[in-house]
């Protein structure tokens, strides 16, 4: 008589469900749906606060697939792994009502796609643990150039200076929040929140001291408003897990000269 062979012979269907690769295509062709919708907010018939409520729609739109996505039976997406979309919203709502020409904004919309394709298929790989060197390389410059960009349309759409500062303390928070948790070593909510916040007042003090004395240009007033959260988010990084090296000092205290330089050739008193 046979006995049955044992346990560990027969996997699990949670861990054969683990093992099976998430097929990229499906993300792929969901960043392509978000880009053709995101040419939409060109359209002439949607009014200035219209094209808001779209964009927030069309994120709004892709949570759910998005969740989708990036579940797995060991882990579950939480709020950081959205913030691109939020991000991504933001940016191409204000850059339709910044740009004229329709073929502009569709290299855009495009880059909203391909980047939301980027960022989603990094976070499942890292929820399932198969990072490879190169992926936070690639994180961090999607997160450059997202915040970089929602920070040139906030500068650039001359909104009340309290809705200015609110929406830069926001976008500094999400992406702090959003490097704490996901890039690196993950920092637990609270503690992520928390040292968010502290980035977040430090960025949005030094945006009301600039606008509220000195006129500068968008651009490069964006450009110093990401090299501050740059700094104040790497410091605070480095200091929590105690690699804050001399190495390290020195590539901030560059950053900074590079603010200094950049405040004193664009600066103009009011």
């Amino acid at each position: 008589m046979k006995t049955p062979p044992p346990a560990e012979d027969h996997p699990s269907p949670s861990a054969l469900i683990q093992s099976e690769p998430r097929d990229k295509r499906f993300v792929l062709f969901l960043g392509l749906v978000l880009a053709a919708l995101t040419l939409g907010l060109k359209s002439e018939l949607l009014a200035p606060n219209q094209v808001w409520a779209a964009a927030a729609l069309i994120a709004f739109l892709a949570v759910p697939l998005t969740y989708a996505y990036l579940s797995t039976p060991a882990a579950r997406p939480s709020l950081e792994h959205f913030v691109p979309l939020a991000l991504g919203a933001l940016v191409v709502a204000g850059l339709a009502q910044m740009i004229q020409l329709w073929w502009q904004f569709g290299i855009v919309a495009l880059v909203f796609g391909l980047g939301f394709f980027v960022t989603a298929h990094l976070d499942y790989v890292t929820l399932v643990d198969h990072q490879k060197p190169g992926h936070l390389v690639v994180e961090e410059a999607s997160l450059a150039l997202a915040l970089s960009a929602a920070y040139l349309v906030v500068l650039s759409l001359h909104f009340p200076l309290p809705a200015q500062l609110g929406l830069i303390f926001l976008i500094a928070l999400l992406g702090s929040f959003r490097s704490f948790r996901v890039h690196g070593r993950p920092l637990g909510p609270r503690r992520a929140l928390l040292f968010s916040v502290f980035v977040a007042q430090l960025v949005t003090f030094f945006a009301w001291a600039m606008t509220v004395y000195l006129v500068f240009n968008q651009g490069v007033f964006a450009v110093m408003l990401f090299l501050l959260w740059y700094v104040n988010r790497g410091i605070i990084r480095h200091t929590v897990d105690e690699t804050l090296s001399k190495n390290v000092l020195v590539e901030y205290l560059l950053f900074v000269l590079l603010i200094g330089y950049l405040f004193f050739v664009s600066y103009q008193v009011r």
